[in-house]
């Protein structure tokens, strides 16, 4: 039985040389097979991806004028509109972007900027965060109910932020340039990956309460 549906970037889509991007959905078994599901076409390159609803993602962009978008299962594409979120293109790897369905927050890092911005897409507010404890922010995650983790890269670290922006802890995960941070459905084990020469390394937590 397929426990749970991912989505992936597909390969094509990792280079604006290439003519065509696309987008593969897969699903895992509880033996961890991979099946690929199907492919979405895209107009634009995209470096990660989340789930909006059972229906829709969001992925961050690059080498477009829009720095997140949206895209359904039947390929529809959209903007996502917001006025905290920067009105400019990325290169591949200076922006990253999840999605809280809890809050209907939007979380953005901005790489060359040390700033992450998480954007309540029902109120249109939101909170800008920049601080000397995350510098050169990486992907970002959220548990259930709504703690922020920040990969922050120069400084080795993974940053906790409440949903009001504000940094609650500074976790030391002995690992040099984290770049990636997931959590199960339940908030209870965490996985960071990193991505520096020579040390790649993957960690799993155990998440406290």
């Amino acid at each position: 039985m397929f426990k749970r549906i991912i989505a992936h970037e597909y390969s094509s889509a990792s280079t604006r040389f290439h003519s065509h991007y696309s987008i593969a959905l897969m699903s895992v078994s509880d033996d961890s097979s991979i099946t690929l599901l199907r492919t979405l076409s895209t107009s634009f390159c995209c470096i990660n991806i989340s789930s909006m609803d059972a229906d829709t993602f969001i992925v961050s962009t690059y080498f477009h004028e829009r720095p997140v978008r949206t895209i359904d299962l039947q390929g529809n594409e959209g903007d996502v509109q917001h006025k905290l979120l920067p009105d400019k293109s990325y290169v591949l790897f200076e922006s990253a972007c999840t999605y809280i369905s809890s809050t209907n927050t939007l979380l953005f890092s901005d790489w060359n900027q040390n700033t992450v911005y998480m954007c309540d897409l029902t109120s249109g507010e939101g909170h800008v965060i920049k601080s000397d404890k995350i510098v050169r922010p990486r992907r970002v995650c959220a548990e259930p109910a709504g703690t922020v983790f920040v990969c922050s890269e120069d400084t080795h670290t993974l940053v906790q932020l409440s949903q009001d922006g504000e940094i609650l802890m500074i976790h030391d995960i002995g690992m040099a340039c984290p770049y990636a941070v997931s959590l199960n459905n339940d908030g209870t084990r965490l996985v960071v990956s990193n991505f520096t020469k020579g040390q790649n390394m993957i960690k799993l937590f155990h998440v406290s309460r």
